[in-house]
């Protein structure tokens, strides 16, 4: 679980990776050999600096530093924009007055305790017919964005106002696997897995209110503990295993080095102020008089004060340290513990800077906490910076390197710039992190993501007499995007003072059907089985309950029906097993269980002892002896059995014609000895 004041490793690493790639044309800072205005906003002071490339050096044209008249920062945030603006004001006019130009915009820090990461995963159903384009790749990717969102605010609500400064993929998934890119790619299921950056709207919020009263705007923002590793510790050095340590008022930034990468970031909510608020608590002392006596501990063999009550008092500054110990050693302690937690063993070396590193005995403390010697734990100012020049009076020491990197950072084109646009007339500011798209415009708007690609609709699957058959949904239509009111997709590059407008998309109408779309058109059938006049009805079931054809269908139903095709279908039907010996006679003729049953028909099963009798009768002039059963009077059908005519109509034929002496008969019409009978076609 990660302290809420603190960052872990892979949320800095992210937004480090993001920020070390910005290309120059993004345009997020100013041009080489142009000066580059910053400003560190502490918890303690205002430092101001005016940068410009000169050659491989970097020269300080000028620097100002102005401490708050009080504690109107906590932590690294501001609590007090009135009081924080005014300060900012007087640092920015006498560095005006320095230099001899004005100052517009200025590169600006946050502090890095403040971000939050969170991973989102987005999966969808979609047709292996179709190929997937980048433009549905890109609508997944933002929808896992949503996705991180709403994991943090299940285990943050406080994120409610935190903005996605940017993201990362982290995995595309397809048919569930792992798969390198999906464009291009065919399949059932896919998925997108990112890692979504927020930083809390307050933090951007607070710095640009107070730099709009300044009369300011702010052009580019770093994070506190990347400027810092930026200038501290080059990438010449990286390859040694280092944990750099930024020891401020109200928090310690730690960062490690090792095998020529920053391996990983911590911070430590606890800090200079800590230090400050022990000697107020034990000698009684307001936060000012505290943090005057802390800072003379260091250069002074002795210190007087009054304490709240008017008495004066006088102690060494050893005395002091030793009161303090207890509180310099948990600090030291909670810095080791992180380091190790980064880099799971002691690092080569600790670099601390800021000034909450000159505390007397920290960095013995840090360095009895990581078991190393003394002497590979050391406090570091300004002269780690080989490359800066000028301005030595105003910026000396550990707490010049956080606002030199700051600058400097903004000066390498390492920092996040800003896009100001209007989405659907609403006005968003827009962090430069991964290029201007509307896709990031989007995301940062807090469009919700399926308003973006429709959905398409559900399909239904059904299963009738054993045969899968499925009918398709409609595809959604995708949101309608435009930019400066031409077309655009989520890919297209956006520029400042753009105007987007999204017309939501429009989902897919699910899949609807009735019985009569899987189930071909029956007809009930009257025939005779064995004498007796039977009508055949078609029978269809869904999920065992009879249904007709105007039966709306249902996902996943099983659909059986029968027809009576043939003998087989009807003798199961009729539950009339065959037996051994018995012969199957359909309108008089021999036929086997496969043969087709027609309306009409007549249909009779024979066994050998049912054909014991004899009856003579004439048809079409000529003698003809029908064998029957004993038990039953033989029909007109028996004749058929026994008589070789033609069941096709000869040509220009049409009417089959039955008659038994003179009368019109049927199939059915029973036999006697002697009846005169005629079939004819006419």
């Amino acid at each position: 679980m990660v302290n809420r004041f603190m960052i872990n490793q892979e949320e800095l690493l992210f937004l480090s990776r993001n920020m070390w790639n910005i290309q120059e044309e993004q345009g997020v800072c100013l041009l080489k050999g142009e000066p580059v205005f910053a400003l560190d906003i502490g918890t303690r002071s205002v430092v101001g600096v005016v940068v410009e490339r000169n050659g491989e050096k970097v020269n300080i044209l000028g620097a100002e530093l102005e401490e708050h008249s009080n504690r109107s920062m906590l932590d690294g945030q501001i609590h007090d924009v009135p009081q924080v603006t005014e300060v900012v004001k007087r640092v920015r006019a006498r560095l005006e007055k320095k230099v001899g130009f004005s100052l517009g915009q200025v590169a600006v820090a946050a502090a890095g305790r403040a971000l939050k990461t969170a991973r989102g995963v987005a999966e969808r159903d979609c047709s292996p017919l179709e190929e997937i384009t980048s433009e549905e790749v890109l609508a997944w990717e933002i929808e896992a964005v949503h996705e991180a969102q709403k994991s943090l605010l299940e285990r943050d609500r406080e994120a409610e106002e935190y903005p996605c400064v940017g993201y990362s993929v982290v995995n595309f998934y397809l048919d569930g696997s792992v798969i390198g890119n999906l464009v291009g790619q065919h399949g059932n299921r896919v998925g997108v897995e990112v890692l979504a950056t927020f930083l809390p709207r307050v933090v951007v919020d607070s710095l640009y209110s107070v730099l709009q009263r300044a009369g300011l705007e702010m052009h580019s923002l770093t994070l506190e503990p990347i400027a810092a590793i930026n200038v501290a510790v080059p990438s010449t050095m990286r390859r040694l295993n280092l944990a750099l340590v930024d020891v401020g008022a109200g928090t310690s930034d730690i960062a490690v080095t090792a095998d020529g990468t920053i391996i990983g970031y911590a911070m430590v909510p606890a800090a200079g102020d800590e230090i400050t608020e022990h000697l107020c608590r034990d000698l009684l002392l307001d936060f000012t008089e505290g943090e005057r006596i802390k800072r003379l501990l260091s250069s002074s063999e002795e210190v007087t004060y009054t304490d709240a009550v008017g008495v004066k008092h006088r102690a060494s500054s050893q005395d002091l340290i030793s009161l303090v110990e207890p509180t310099v050693a948990e600090i030291a302690g909670k810095i080791g513990e992180k380091i190790l937690e980064i880099n799971r063993q002691p690092p080569q070396a600790v670099i601390c800077i800021g000034g909450g590193s000159l505390t007397p005995g920290l960095a013995r403390k840090i360095a009895e906490t990581l078991n190393l010697p003394h002497q590979r734990v050391a406090v570091r100012g300004r002269e780690i910076l080989e490359q800066v020049t000028g301005a030595w009076r105003k910026l000396q020491g550990p707490q010049a390197v956080t606002p030199l990197g700051i600058a400097i950072t903004a000066l390498e084109r390492k920092s996040m710039g800003f896009t100001n646009i209007r989405v659907n007339n609403r006005p968003v500011r827009l962090f430069n992190i991964r290029g201007g798209k509307v896709a990031d415009a989007l995301v940062a708007a807090g469009v919700n993501v399926r308003k973006l690609y429709g959905r398409p609709g559900m399909g239904i699957s059904v299963i009738v007499n054993g045969e899968v058959k499925f009918l398709k949904g409609t595809m959604g239509k995708a949101a309608e995007i435009a930019v400066n009111g031409e077309p655009a997709t989520l890919d297209t590059e956006i520029s400042a003072g753009d105007n987007i407008t999204v017309k939501p998309a429009e989902d897919g109408k699910d899949a609807a059907g009735t019985i009569a779309d899987v189930v071909p058109a029956l007809s009930s059938k009257k025939i005779v089985f064995n004498g007796k006049e039977v009508e055949l009805k078609p029978l269809i079931t869904m999920n065992g309950a009879p249904v007709s054809y105007r039966t709306p269908l249902v996902d996943k139903a099983t659909i059986n029906y029968r027809s009576f095709d043939t003998v087989e279908e009807v003798l199961n039907w009729l539950k009339h097993p065959l037996k051994a010996g018995e012969r199957i006679l359909v309108n008089g003729r021999e036929a086997d269980l496969y043969h087709s049953v027609e309306d009409g028909d007549v249909l009779e099963i024979r066994s050998p002892e049912e054909e014991g009798e004899t009856t003579r009768v004439v048809v079409n002039g000529k003698e003809l002896a029908i064998r029957h059963s004993r038990n039953r009077a033989p029909i007109l059908t028996d004749v058929f059995r026994q008589l070789d005519f033609e069941p096709h109509p000869p040509e220009g034929k049409k009417k089959f014609v039955l008659i038994i002496n003179g009368k019109p008969a049927t199939f059915t019409t029973p036999l006697k000895e002697g009846d005169q009978i005629e079939i004819t076609w006419q």
